[in-house]
């Protein structure tokens, strides 16, 4: 009889435990796939500059706030479940320069953006599991409670501002790129820019012309 409950108590466990490192996975995954690109919706239009509709931007702004706090409460969570020697505050800030750097590639190069995003809660994930990284409830509920809640706004809104001047300066990139490639190719030039002419000739060094290089 007490094989018998001990089996029944052992398989309710990992059923939780499965459960939650279930919806732990969907967490994670969900903010790195939405902080891995820009958000603002950005339109090319048939022989014009980039552009946006004012129902996009709307959406962007609006949406922005309720991203960047998914974003840190999740990576709050799990570096709180993991943390054992860090205090609240450095959580915050390790949390914030994720979800920052994530943010500032993905308006850059998104493919390192992905890996980012990815890479730190996956590992932290893989630790936890692996190598018993898991401070206990006990510990998970006291590093939360250590927590600073008027820094965590504090980096919030930095976030929110961070978010929206970086958007704004990749869509006022995109336009002003299209303007110039317009301009070099109504001049006779090439629509490659010069820095990206010059990598073309950089990855060209070694390989004979008529290769296409």
């Amino acid at each position: 009889m007490n094989e018998i409950s001990f089996s029944a108590a052992s398989s309710l466990d990992v059923a939780f435990l499965a459960l939650g490192m279930a919806i732990l996975a969907a967490l994670l995954w969900m903010a790195y796939r939405t902080m891995q690109h820009p958000r603002l919706p950005v339109f090319d239009s048939e022989g014009g500059a980039p552009g946006v509709t004012p129902a996009g931007v709307l959406r962007y702004v609006l949406t922005t706030p309720i991203m960047v706090t998914f974003w840190m409460y999740v990576l709050l969570f799990l570096l709180a479940t993991a943390a054992k020697e860090r205090s609240g505050e450095q959580i915050v800030v390790a949390t914030t320069a994720v979800v920052g750097g994530a943010r500032l590639l993905a308006h850059v190069h998104q493919e390192i953006a992905h890996e980012l995003a990815k890479a730190v809660p996956i590992t932290i994930l893989g630790f936890i599991l692996i190598g018993g990284g898991f401070s206990g409830w006990e510990g998970f509920a006291s590093t939360f409670e250590d927590i600073p809640v008027d820094a965590v706004e504090e980096y919030w809104v930095g976030l929110v501002v961070f978010d929206l001047a970086i958007t704004a300066m990749w869509f006022a990139g995109l336009r002003l790129r299209w303007h110039r490639q317009r301009a070099r190719v109504a001049g006779g030039g090439s629509s490659a820019s010069a820095p990206e002419r010059a990598w073309r000739r950089l990855l060209g060094i070694g390989y004979p012309t008529h290769a296409g290089r």
